[in-house]
């Protein structure tokens, strides 16, 4: 593994700013970041579980503002948000010890969706 490696981590944030208040659809962004994996070994478990973390962390920054305007609740898009972007980062790089660790974590009402992906694209 190279010092190099890294992964586009890559969202479609709805972009609230009004929209809330004045009823209008929300206009998607995409927004995207990287995340640096090239100090870990990701075809060992430990190395999975860190670079996961760090996937998890950068999508829940790209995916905008985790709580609904108003409220303390956190936001369905926002959730969606982080899940597809992991999905994608976890899918785009294929590696057995990741998807696996990935599959631990995914909340059971997203397991068959993060299976179908995966499926999906090989």
């Amino acid at each position: 593994m190279t010092s190099k490696a890294a992964i586009w981590i890559t969202a479609a944030v709805l972009a609230l700013t009004g929209a809330w208040q004045c009823g209008t659809a929300a206009e998607a962004q995409v927004s995207q970041t990287i995340v640096h994996f090239g100090d870990l070994n990701v075809d060992r478990p430990a190395g999975a579980a860190v670079l996961y973390r760090r996937i998890r962390h950068a999508a829940e920054g790209v995916c905008g503002e985790r709580r609904d305007p108003g409220t303390q609740m956190i936001s369905s898009q926002w959730r969606s948000c982080v899940a597809q972007a992991v999905d994608g980062a976890v899918v785009s790089l294929d590696r057995p010890a990741l998807t696996a660790y990935h599959r631990l974590q995914a909340a059971p009402a997203t397991q068959e969706a993060s299976a179908a992906m995966v499926a999906a694209s090989r």
